[in-house]
């Protein structure tokens, strides 16, 4: 390879005082020059001036012609160029005011030189080309330019190595260079014979020689001679890739520092994914890594969760889960697989409540199982719960664990599947009252209203409940409830979300909560009643995929934790499913669906979760069955099974009696035709006494009353308006005036009957003779 020395040109001071702010006011000047010499140029030729003053015009022209043609004489470019630049405007302004000068010998049309001095400055005036004539000359000679002869890399090295003071007497010889395109060589010192290489020549010395690091540099005796023989290497591309070959075999024995190192390239750095947010700890495990982050003193954490992937390397985002710590702290989780993937089924102790009112409904995705309270202790209230979530995520799998937690651990379990049954099958028969349909969900919510006012009636002012006292906790659960709320019948969306939010309202002091599955939390979904939504987020709430950010906005809204970060939850999870997966045509086709994965918040804490998965066999769970199977059903007091009403004395039976075993069937033919009529008759006697059994149910069911419609009875106790303004009267035998009457009945108050309405009534009253009329707009009894 050949090069040369590289020098620096002197440039004149005058050339070395262009400044930026020097030029700028130079090509001002310079432009101003142009707008005056194109305004003389245009009106000169046509004016009346002496001969010698157009001669001298045209003679500045020809003068910088020639000292153009002069200084063209020259192999050096820049000064060609430069000189160009400084003729361009005089050698065009001269052309133009020639031109002006022939117009009347050749009949141009004295608009033309007008033109062409118009033309010539507005091409002089941006382009300012003695200015840039200076300012080119400048750059060139601020530039390294090329000098002498081409050189072989060995005598390039070896001039330098002369040429610097610190090598002394000593010489470079045997320079070999490992690379062409590369500047490392190496090479051996020699000093003059008799000499030693001086001490002062170390890497340090070397490094200024050749410009390069110092830790580019490195020097070793040369082995079989003596100090008068210095070998030495400089080697400055192999010092720039040593400290990444180095970083590869830390990272390879040390994760932590390749954690560290994409860390500060890729998320903590300018327009990284979390710009300020430091690393604060990290544990890295052989499935997860957890990583402790921090936003600096005064700052809230604000980590985008698909940047934050895209930094670290994830292309499955289900695999990162980030919990939040407070305002300026969280914990992040990176998994080698979605840990959610596969979870196990429920069993007896999951679902059985703990002295703490808490049940098991799922695996967290740490590994820790998943807890909500169906009864606070400390406040002495049963608690509530809204589940949101779109067709197919899940939420008719949890309220089957719900319904089968309360079985087991000894609370009544009403639930009403407004779809009609499809979504909880298992439910009817083990639980307390299964409700199937919007109209069997009314009547099961007017018998919990009863109920609630019973217990009211019966508490004797006690604010909270007492969980070991005569009552049973109850839990309402209610799936698809968006179908009743939103029904076109408009009394009963009005009565049922009336009745949702009473009994979110008061219930929990006597023992009933309220747990609402919906697929949407939008207010027209449930019958335009805030408080449905509000009062549902005061125990836990469980956000399963759905189908809109907003639901998960308002499900968050008011109660999610600080620094909380709660990612969307995809439909399906395909491993192997990532860009190169499907660039090369391998990625995964099959997806594991995830019905019952989501957020579950609770306690001041939001947590990605799974409810406990259950196999299905032709459209049931027979492990959810077994476990519930053989446990005592918890049922309603008879004072409270009367206040329920009928429909609850008719509510499916949780299981028929079982009959006694028979005797066992003899040995021999005779012996089975005994046992046959055996067994005949005792299923003839069981079905005389189930039949006797249901024929006492209904004669009891008969007497009986439905539980009434709340709201239907509140009307039937409000007075009428004509009832009002009758016994408004009763107290005035005067009579009073139509304003009076309608002040006294209420109008403009709160609640109170429109001014419309009161004046009907007293016409109504009047026409039907119950009032005298005294005069006008005055009325008295008769």
């Amino acid at each position: 390879m050949t090069t040369t020395e590289v020098v620096k040109a002197d440039a004149t001071a005058g050339e070395r005082g262009l400044t930026r702010k020097t030029a700028r006011r130079l090509a001002w000047a310079e432009r101003t020059v142009y707008g005056t010499a194109g305004t003389w140029v245009a009106v000169a030729p046509v004016m009346d001036l002496p001969w010698w003053a157009h001669g001298a015009a045209l003679a500045t022209g020809a003068l910088n012609g020639v000292a153009l043609w002069k200084r063209s004489d020259t192999d050096d470019w820049t000064q060609r160029l430069a000189s160009s630049l400084r003729a361009l405007p005089v050698l065009g302004g001269v052309g133009v005011y020639m031109a002006g000068l022939l117009s009347p010998v050749f009949d141009y049309p004295n608009g033309w030189p007008m033109v062409g001095a118009a033309v010539w400055t507005a091409v002089m005036i941006p382009m300012a080309p003695w200015t840039r004539s200076m300012g080119i000359k400048r750059a060139v000679d601020n530039l390294p330019v090329l000098a002498g002869e081409p050189v072989t890399f060995e005598d390039h090295m070896r001039v330098l190595w002369n040429q610097a003071q610190s090598t002394g007497e000593t010489s470079l010889e045997g320079v070999r260079q490992y690379n062409p395109a590369e500047p490392d060589f190496e090479a051996v010192v020699l000093a003059p014979a008799g000499h030693v290489v001086p001490s002062t020549l170390n890497e340090r010395a070397i490094a200024g020689v050749f410009d390069v690091p110092v830790d580019a540099v490195a020097t070793k005796a040369v082995d079989g001679y003596g100090p008068g023989r210095l070998a030495i290497l400089v080697a400055p591309r192999a010092a720039e890739s040593r400290p990444a070959e180095e970083a590869l075999e830390v990272e390879a024995e040390d994760p932590g520092a390749s954690l560290e190192r994409i860390w500060a390239e890729h998320v903590n750095c300018t327009g990284g994914a979390a710009s300020g947010v430091d690393l604060v700890a990290y544990n890295i495990g052989e499935e997860q890594i957890r990583l402790m982050i921090a936003a600096p003193r005064g700052k809230t954490l604000r980590v985008a969760h698909e940047a934050l992937c895209s930094a670290l390397g994830i292309d499955d985002i289900s695999r990162l889960v980030m919990e939040g710590a407070g305002p300026r702290e969280a914990v992040v989780y990176i998994y080698r697989a979605n840990p959610l993937l596969h979870v196990r089924p429920p069993t007896v102790e999951d679902l059985t409540m703990d002295d703490r009112g808490r049940i098991s409904i799922g695996v967290a995705h740490d590994g820790s199982v998943a807890r909500i309270q169906l009864f606070n202790f400390d406040t002495g209230r049963a608690q509530h719960g809204i589940t949101a979530g779109t067709t197919g995520a899940g939420k008719s799998g949890l309220m089957r664990i719900l319904g089968a937690a309360q079985r087991i651990s000894g609370v009544i379990s009403w639930m009403a599947d407004v779809q009609g049954g499809m979504s909880m099958p298992e439910m009817e028969g083990r639980i307390d009252w299964m409700a199937k349909g919007p109209a069997e969900t009314m009547q099961q919510l007017r018998a919990l209203h009863a109920v609630k006012e019973y217990r009211e009636a019966n508490s004797r002012g006690r604010g909270d409940f007492d969980f070991h006292g005569p009552w049973r906790l109850i839990q309402w659960t209610g799936d698809e409830i968006n179908r009743l709320l939103s029904s076109l019948d408009q009394e009963i969306r009005k009565e049922a979300a009336w009745m949702i939010g009473d009994l979110q309202k008061t219930g929990q002091k006597v023992g009933i909560g309220v747990d609402l599955a919906v697929q949407s939390l939008h207010l027209k979904e449930l019958g335009d009643n805030h408080e449905i939504r509000e009062k549902g987020k005061e125990g836990h709430v469980f956000l399963l995929r759905t189908a809109s950010s907003s639901t998960q906005g308002m499900g968050l809204d008011g109660i999610a934790p600080i620094g909380a970060h709660v990612s969307p939850i995809p439909e399906r999870i395909y491993e192997g499913g990532g860009a190169k997966e499907i660039f090369e045509g391998t990625a995964a086709t099959e997806g594991v669906p995830t019905p019952g994965m989501g957020w579950l918040i609770t306690e001041g804490k939001a947590f990605l979760f799974r409810t406990f998965v259950l196999e299905k066999v032709n459209g049931l769970y027979p492990q959810l069955e077994e476990l519930m199977d053989g446990r005592p059903m918890p049922t309603l007091t008879p004072g409270e099974a009367r206040a329920a009403g009928a429909a609850y004395a008719r509510r499916g039976t949780a299981e028929a009696g079982k009959a006694a075993e028979g005797p066992s069937a003899p040995s021999g033919a005779q012996g089975e035709q005994t046992g046959l009529n055996a067994e005949l008759e005792r299923i003839l006697s069981l079905l005389e006494a189930d039949n006797k059994a249901k024929a006492e149910a209904e004669a009891k069911v008969e007497d009986l009353p439905e539980a009434p419609s709340p709201i239907a009875a509140a009307k039937a106790k409000a007075p009428t308006i004509r009832g009002r303004v009758l016994a408004v009267l009763e107290g005035h035998p005067d009579g009073m005036a139509l304003k009076e009457i309608r002040t006294a009945v209420g109008c403009g108050t709160e609640g109170g009957p429109g001014t419309n309405s009161v004046n009907n009534a007293v016409s109504a009253l009047a026409n039907e003779n119950l009032l005298v009329a005294l005069g006008k707009g005055v009325y008295r009894l008769p």
